[in-house]
């Protein structure tokens, strides 16, 4: 369908587009009509499959992986919830703000292909991917009148940069990868339209862009680019009323896609560490320069990236020279270079948009854009330079591909397995308070409490209001016998988010296990202000009520806690208690037999009953509740007793 020169001869004249000799003609700047080589896609797809397979055993990196992917795994596991993935945000139902449902429904037939939770399938579906993604960059390097050698090494090179290395082997780009290769599908097939004038070619090259709303949403600047495009390669000096029908289509996909993300995330946004102001664009605005500087130099790819002055300052540089380059390159039209730089800034919009309180920019989000930089550098390089008499210069682009792909291949080891990558990006970017934050986590995952507190330290160090930080130091302090500590860290943490109910919970917990019960209640009561759903609140200052001796105020509580969950089997366990108190001992038996049948081995609510069973001369009952908790308990001496009491009064009975 798209067609390639095999035969194209070195004469550098004919490789240039045709264009209307007629001032204000109406003939398009096309590519010329050539067979393409079967061999040279060949290439192009195989060597950065190759480049990227060692990333086939490489596992979770627990950097948003663990979050999109293994927490939802089992409604990923089920391909029927493929439709309810256009109704949920990218990491299914955490209102976050990211609408990526074909990303989603991508690792859901990965999970249907493997038969499990495989990272193997997560990773080979990225390789494929960036295999499929560099055919298509080829063919539209070649309709863009690219000479076929220099095509295969730009796209090569490309797609062997050490920049991009995050978008393959760093399995939640996946949507930015789905992003890309629907929209080169759709530039090639708008240049086929345009060119041909078959309405099949607006047909794919519509359902093309449709499909790449639901990738990304950087698809719903796409259209801008399109009708760049046209003005870049068109002879046309205006714009042809024909043509409105396909901004028309663009509308229609743009509404649809817009109105099934407001029912999916509830508007623009929804997170509140993401905002959509000019604030955040004008930090942003460093994002270019550092790109470029990355591009050019390979200076700060690393796994969670910062900006630095060097990288900012090295990018305006470079910047300067793409300037001083565009004015004097006077044999190429200065439309196509517009479109290369259009190509550029339209995509980095987007991105720019979003502003993570603890993440300054990801390498990934490039990988789009700078293909428009990609263009630019391959319509001013001197095609001279690839004739046949002049082999050193092809060489030097040769040892250019071999060096990034060694560069690459290292660079990509970082993203093996979790603590590999977060030592990886700690050693490279020291100041990433989120990159000490999350290796603590997984730290404090493995039980290292210790050096998952020395980890929250320095992330509090960088970020003296990190709250999550604070959050789960109290979570480690606690976890290793440092109340004292939890409690200050819980404390600060509300101090900066007064509204974090889980620290007043978690407070409330230490208070009450340090004797101080008001406390805890005080705790409970605000944690319950802000969530009046909290069901886990409800039921522990039930217990901390109980404890205070107020039976009937632990009896209610329990009963929220069960109006909110009422599988809680704890809650119905803890009610059965406080009945027992009450002196309602059958009500406690029928609480105690319902968090039986939530949770068939709770050994203390068969204690429990057998208690209350014993209390109500059911002797029988109490040892048989009791043999079942030895059974699960088998050094549980309180319920040993209860049996032995048990029996010897069953046996004066009987006598």
């Amino acid at each position: 369908m798209f067609h390639i020169n095999v035969n194209m001869k070195t004469n550098i004249q004919k490789s240039k587009p045709q264009q209307s000799k007629k001032k204000g003609g109406n003939k398009l700047i096309v590519p010329e009509k050539k067979n393409s080589s079967v061999l040279q896609l060949i290439i192009v797809f195989c060597l950065p499959v190759l480049l990227y397979l060692q990333t086939i055993n490489f596992g979770f990196t627990d950097f948003d992986d663990n979050l999109i992917i293994k927490d939802n795994i089992t409604f990923l596991s089920h391909i029927r919830n493929a439709s309810h993935a256009f109704l949920t945000d990218a990491f299914i139902g955490k209102s976050n703000s990211f609408y990526r449902p074909l990303q989603t429904i991508s690792y859901m037939v990965d999970i249907q292909l493997s038969g499990g939770n495989n990272p193997w399938m997560y990773h080979l579906s990225n390789i494929m991917l960036l295999g499929l993604i560099s055919c298509l960059l080829f063919l539209l390097l070649r309709r863009l009148l690219i000479p076929p050698k220099l095509a295969i090494l730009g796209t090569l090179i490309y797609c062997a940069h050490p920049l991009f290395v995050s978008t393959i082997a760093y399995l939640p780009t996946r949507g930015d990868l789905l992003l890309t290769v629907f929209s080169l599908l759709s530039f090639l097939f708008l240049i086929e339209f345009l060119q041909k004038k078959k309405i099949i070619y607006l047909f794919i090259h519509w359902v093309s862009f449709s499909i790449a709303l639901f990738c990304k949403e950087t698809a719903a600047f796409l259209p801008f680019l399109f009708i760049i495009y046209y003005f870049a390669f068109s002879a046309e000096k205006r714009f042809e009323k024909k043509y409105l029908f396909i901004v028309l289509l663009y509308a229609v996909s743009g509404i649809f896609w817009f109105w099934l993300r407001s029912k999916a995330i509830g508007g623009i946004v929804s997170n509140q560490n993401y905002t959509i102001e000019l604030i955040p664009i004008l930090t942003n605005l460093r994002t270019i320069p550092e790109s470029l500087t990355k591009l050019f130099l390979l200076i700060g790819i690393t796994p969670i990236p910062g900006f630095t002055i060097l990288k900012t300052l090295t990018g305006f540089v470079i910047i300067a020279i793409i300037v001083v380059i565009f004015f004097r390159k006077r044999k190429v039209a200065k439309r196509r270079i517009i479109f290369c730089f259009s190509w550029f800034l339209i995509l980095m919009l987007p991105p720019m948009l979003y502003k993570h309180p603890h993440i300054e920019y990801l390498d990934h989000r490039f990988f789009l854009p700078l293909i428009g930089i990609l263009l630019f550098l391959l319509f001013i390089f001197p095609k001279k330079w690839l004739l046949k008499g002049d082999i050193k210069r092809s060489w030097l682009l040769i040892a250019v591909l071999i060096f990034l792909s060694s560069f690459t291949f290292i660079k990509s080891r970082s993203y093996s397995d979790p603590l590999i990558f977060y030592n990886s990006a700690i050693s490279q970017n020291p100041n990433s308070a989120l990159a000490y934050y999350n290796r603590g986590i997984f730290k404090k995952d493995k039980s290292n409490f210790q050096e998952a507190i020395e980890d929250y330290n320095k992330a509090i160090a960088i970020c003296p209001t990190y709250v999550e930080a604070y959050f789960n130091r109290g979570i480690a302090n606690t976890s290793i016998g440092n109340s004292q500590k939890a409690i200050e860290d819980y404390n600060k943490a509300v101090s900066i988010n007064p509204n974090l109910t889980e620290a007043y919970y978690n407070r409330g917990n230490i208070k009450l296990e340090m004797g101080d019960k008001p406390g805890a209640i005080e705790d409970y009561n605000k944690a319950i202000s802000i969530n009046p759903n909290y069901a886990k609140a409800y039921n522990n200052r039930g217990i901390a009520n109980y404890s205070l001796g107020n039976f009937q105020s632990a009896v209610e509580d329990c009963n929220n806690a069960i109006a909110v969950n009422a599988n809680y089997a704890e809650a119905y366990n803890n009610r059965g208690i406080a009945n027992y108190n009450l002196g309602n001992i059958k009500s406690a038996i029928e609480d105690y037999n319902k968090a039986i049948a939530i949770t068939p081995n709770f050994s203390d609510a068969y204690y429990n009953r057998g208690f209350a069973k014993f209390k109500l001369i059911d002797l029988s009952g109490a040892i048989e509740d009791c043999e079942k908790v030895l059974q699960l308990n088998p050094n549980d001496e309180t319920a040993l007793n209860l049996k032995t009491t048990a029996q010897q009064e069953l046996q004066k009975i009987s006598h």
